[in-house]
């Protein structure tokens, strides 16, 4: 079969190496064509001068020609380069639209496909290590990391810093006598009535079994004693069957920190808060006065 212009042309627009032969064949045959114009057009070749100057002519603009294609063949490359140093500096995303069918077009295409799952999955994976995954709060791990950022934010500011831990009541009852089912039932209850509690700043992870830290930024004792009490009272109303009504209390430590208290002083203290509510009889709100300096 013959190959048609149509057929030749769509060909090339998908081969890199077919522009490129194409780009190269022009450049340095263009002299020669130009000479034939040249020389058909009826021009006197008797003076050499503008023979020379055709050639020279024809020379400089294939030079010319090839140069600005091969540039525009490689454009999405060099795009591509500068947007992988700008995700690897930044961690921006890569967006570049890509309409070229040959070769440069399908490989930026799949670097920009795979970066962005790469990122999709670094995303979840960080997800998955900073969250608990019944509850969908934060855990252990990330409050860790979180509360020294909290820290120095307050310590800018100037602002006050309070933390409270708080524990289901009697958990272990509820598990060995209704089952694991209707705990993780009343883990999940409690952990969207906190989510649907606190404000948008504030910080809440599952750091054990039935236990769970708050950190509130910009939050005295006595507003976060408020807020401890505020959630007392919202579980206390939480219906999770079969449990009967008011089954599910807690009780809380509050601990407003120091400007010199590390985050293990910090956890440390909110949790003799918590033990002291526990030692009162559970259900209710301990807060815990700071150690005099």
């Amino acid at each position: 079969m013959i190959p048609t212009p149509a057929t030749s042309l769509g060909a090339m627009r998908h081969s890199l190496l077919a522009k490129i032969f194409g780009t190269c064949f022009f450049a340095i045959h263009l002299p020669l064509i130009a000479i034939i114009l040249y020389l058909g057009s009826g021009f006197s070749t008797h003076h050499p001068g503008p023979v020379l100057g055709v050639l020279l002519g024809a020379t400089l603009a294939g030079t010319i020609a090839c140069l600005w294609l091969l540039w525009r063949f490689f454009a999405p490359l060099r795009h591509l380069a500068r947007a992988i140093e700008h995700y690897q500096a930044e961690g921006a995303p890569i967006r570049l639209q890509i309409s070229r069918k040959d070769e440069i077009g399908t490989v930026t295409r799949a670097v920009v496909s795979m970066v962005a799952e790469v990122e999709s999955l670094m995303k979840s994976l960080r997800h998955q290590a900073s969250s608990d995954p019944l509850t969908g709060l934060h855990n252990r791990r990330w409050l860790a990391e979180r509360i020294p950022v909290e820290q120095a934010r307050a310590a800018r500011e100037k602002s006050p810093l309070s933390a409270i831990l708080f524990d289901l009541d009697h958990f272990k009852q509820i598990n060995d006598r209704h089952g694991h089912d209707t705990g993780d039932h009343v883990l999940m209850a409690v952990s969207e009535a906190v989510r649907d509690s606190l404000r948008r700043y504030d910080i809440a992870a599952r750091i054990g079994g039935e236990e769970f830290c708050l950190i509130l930024p910009r939050t005295s004792k006595q507003e976060a004693t408020a807020i401890a009490e505020r959630l007392r009272q919202t579980f206390e109303v939480l219906v999770v069957k079969p449990l009967p009504h008011g089954r599910v209390t807690a009780s809380f430590g509050v601990y407003e920190a120091a400007s010199s208290d590390s985050m293990q002083q910090i956890l440390l203290h909110a949790d003799q808060a918590l033990y002291a509510a526990k030692e009162g009889g559970r259900n209710r709100v301990f807060a815990l006065d700071r150690t005099p300096v």
